[in-house]
């Protein structure tokens, strides 16, 4: 297979932590040790001291920015840069993929257009939803959703194809008016990594065999709908009170979640370890000592906290809404949103019986080959080739 010459824009980057960075990265990192030539460009982190070169072995060009005030450690940079227009000139790439509609997306459709090199785009974040909205206080506010695909129908209909990570979040794109054409292709996890791997143990948090852990991981926020899950908890109790929750992740909710807690009378079976490096998360083997992974947000498009989960062949406990019911099949359980009861009555199904358990952690395993990064890279190598003909 030719090898090709692939510049990644990626608006989310280094040291920010979450879904989007670690799916991109991620493929960037699985196209470089399959021969590709990478070049990306992403902002300037605030302090390249800590910067981790060893874990980016591809060439990374860096643009200085400012912070966003509404996301800790994001980035705006400029929508064009000459300097990076000639590095881009000088790679001459074979085509360009950015993974978010901000600046450095924008750039990468302006920089694609001068070099006449095809741009492929990946949605993320449903930022036009009404759980993001949520965020300012305008989940009602129709011109708003309306303005925020209007501005995201901008940046993908400008692409020569879009990649969706899900069905679901295809058949929403398509409802929204996206006249490019979509590619379904999965988010992809390092499973052969971790198959076999050295785990340090260093929970962050201490563990006690006695206790139940069931798992959240994600931004701390109000889109995420936690209090649900702090909800859902407080009814599981009555039933099984050895149970802790572990929320791994930081946001701005962090407080008025703790004080929830409180309210609640279940502060000492809820742990909120704040926000981890995905790698040290991962190498930590965390996920080997939890018995399920639970999630009660309704914002998801496919989240790479769930695709680890199932990596790590972790029984899931989602909501029907945008793409987690995808994700579930035969490994998990399936219930109404802002529906605390019913997010109760299942993880106690899964808690108190050991086989049904042990069937749903058998059957995540084999559902995480669907998700390997080399597969899913597989099929975005093939659509790579497609596109250049």
């Amino acid at each position: 297979m030719k090898k090709l010459n692939i510049a990644y824009f990626l608006d989310n980057f280094y040291p920010q932590i979450n879904g989007v960075v670690t799916s991109s990265i991620n493929t960037c990192a699985e196209m470089f040790r399959r021969g590709h030539k990478i070049l990306a460009v992403a902002p300037k982190p605030f302090d390249l001291k800590n910067y981790p070169e060893d874990y980016f072995p591809y060439d990374i060009i860096f643009q200085d920015g400012f912070p966003a005030y509404f996301y800790p450690d994001f980035k705006f940079t400029y929508t064009f840069d000459n300097k990076i227009y000639k590095k881009l000139k000088e790679f001459k790439p074979d085509l360009i993929h950015f993974h978010a509609p901000f600046t450095l997306g924008y750039q990468a459709i302006r920089i694609a257009k001068r070099l006449k090199a095809p741009v492929v785009g990946t949605f993320h974040t449903f930022f036009a939803e009404p759980e993001y909205l949520k965020l300012i206080g305008m989940e009602n506010n129709k011109f708003l959703q309306s303005f925020g695909w209007f501005y995201s129908n901008n940046f993908f209909n400008r692409c020569d194809i879009v990649v969706s990570p899900g069905k679901a979040t295809a058949e929403i794109l398509k409802k929204n008016k996206l006249k490019t054409p979509i590619q379904v292709i999965s988010n992809g996890v390092e499973c052969v990594k971790y198959q076999n791997f050295n785990y340090t143990y260093k929970l962050p948090f201490s563990y006690n065999e006695e206790f139940d852990y069931v798992l959240y991981i994600g931004r701390i926020s109000q889109e995420k709908d936690i209090d649900v899950l702090l909800d859902s908890l407080a009814i599981l109790l009555k039933k099984k009170k050895n149970t802790v929750l572990v929320v791994v992740g930081g946001g701005p909710s962090i407080d008025d979640l703790k004080k929830r807690a409180v309210e609640l009378g279940i502060s000492n079976n809820v742990i909120f370890t704040g926000m981890l490096p995905n790698k040290d998360l991962l190498e930590s083997g965390l996920l080997k000592k939890v018995k399920l992974f639970v999630t009660a947000s309704t914002s998801e498009n496919q989240p790479m906290t769930i695709l680890e989960s199932i990596m790590f062949g972790l029984p899931i406990v989602g909501v029907d809404a945008k793409g987690v019911p995808e994700l579930i099949e035969d490994n998990g359980f399936i219930v109404k949103p802002k529906d605390p009861e019913a997010l109760a009555e299942k993880m106690y199904e899964i808690l108190s019986n050991d086989n049904l358990r042990e069937t749903f952690s058998k059957r995540s395993l084999e559902l995480s080959e669907k998700y390997d990064i080399r597969n899913t890279s597989d099929a975005m190598e093939k659509m790579y080739m497609n596109l250049l003909g």
